[in-house]
């Protein structure tokens, strides 16, 4: 270990890595994309959580599903991007901590707080509650799938957690700490033997485990394919298509793209999960790098963090509420504004206040 740290350390120091940003990696739809990915995983939500059947249109026609695997290519785009061009690890752990850590504490801990107001228990026998100690432990850990919801709270909506959402933030988090190793061992070995090693290793681990579950039925194996190992695919298609931009190579075809639009939604089950990488790779760096920029609506803020942050604990608290047997059409507007309103807010009173050096693509 000794030997891999003090061989990361003269990584970041060399410079052996060419750190000049060419146009192409300025210029890009990625903070468009984002917002679309994030506004995707809401009217999802929406739809889902509200169990309005005004409403099933939403989740019969947009996919959740290619949203937070597309943010996974993103993120794999980015944080590599990130990562090389720091300039020790301690400026690159800095700058995710400071990225996903704030907004992260408030969405938990204010949910923690104040969903007493609704609690079904009394307000000292809500905080004495072994329940919700295990709720502000666990989700701070990343562990959200281990207290996903707080005492008396939400206990007659369709679904009882709080944010299901954050599954996917201890996978982003856990991504941040290999990055590194990565960029190591590219320099070693060549990217492309080592992006696309690691992206047939996602693969075999996610087959594997779905197979498992299909002959026997333990759902522990199907939540096992979702983990890192699974996504990391997601991860290392955003990685390749770092370095193949910043080496000047072009996006795939747009032929390729319309095969992969078709692959993705016409395929399921097993073939489904193994094509589905290859899939969001080829459609997400096509548009997000052969497309021309569209706008430049990152320089107001980077709001898509918190409306996947927020989002859920706020549709949750107006099903338990009854708010959709009032006008649907009104009631879904009056809950994305509140949605937005928070983003807003999160961004420039928590999370940009954090951020310090910004530069045309975020950390």
């Amino acid at each position: 270990m000794k030997a891999i740290s003090s061989n990361l350390k003269l990584f970041f120091r060399s410079g052996t890595l060419n750190r000049d940003i060419s146009n192409s990696l300025k210029q890009n739809n990625f903070d468009l994309l984002r917002l679309v990915f994030a506004s995707m995983v809401v009217l999802f939500h929406l739809s889902i959580l509200s169990e309005s059947p005004q409403l099933s249109w939403l989740s019969r026609n947009i996919s959740a599903t290619f949203a937070v695997q597309a943010f996974f290519f993103v993120s794999g785009f980015l944080v590599m991007m990130s990562c090389e061009r720091s300039s020790s690890l301690t400026s690159y752990f800095s700058k995710r901590i400071r990225r996903i850590a704030p907004a992260y504490i408030v969405v938990v801990v204010g949910a923690a707080i104040l969903l007493v107001s609704i609690s079904r228990l009394t307000i000292p026998s809500y905080f004495a509650d072994p329940g919700w100690r295990s709720y502000l432990f666990f989700n701070l850990l990343l562990s959200n799938f281990t207290a996903p919801s707080l005492p008396g709270v939400f206990s007659t909506n369709p679904v009882t957690a709080v944010n299901a959402s954050l599954w996917t933030i201890k996978i982003e988090v856990a991504f941040y700490f290999a990055v590194p190793l990565i960029l190591w061992l590219i320099r070693r070995f060549e990217y492309k033997a080592v992006l696309i090693s690691l992206f047939t290793i996602s693969l075999v681990w996610k087959a594997s485990f779905h197979l498992a579950f299909d002959y026997t039925g333990i759902e522990l194996y199907s939540r096992l394919a979702k983990q890192l190992p699974g996504q990391i695919a997601f991860f290392m298609g955003g990685a390749l298509a770092y370095f193949r931009t910043r080496a000047g190579l072009p996006p795939p075809p747009i032929w390729l793209v319309a095969l992969a639009i078709l692959f993705y939604s016409q395929l399921d089950g097993l073939f489904f999960e193994i094509s589905a990488p290859f899939a969001v790779t080829v459609i997400v760096y096509w548009l997000s790098i052969e497309v021309p920029k569209i706008t430049d609506i990152g320089k107001r803020g980077d709001f898509s963090y918190g409306i996947y942050l927020y989002h859920f604990p706020i549709i949750q608290l107006f099903v338990s509420k009854k708010f959709f047997g009032l006008n649907l059409m009104w009631a879904s507007a009056f809950i994305i504004s509140i949605v937005l309103i928070l983003s807003f807010a999160s961004w420039f009173l928590i999370e940009s206040r954090f951020l310090h050096n910004r530069s045309g693509l975020k950390v």
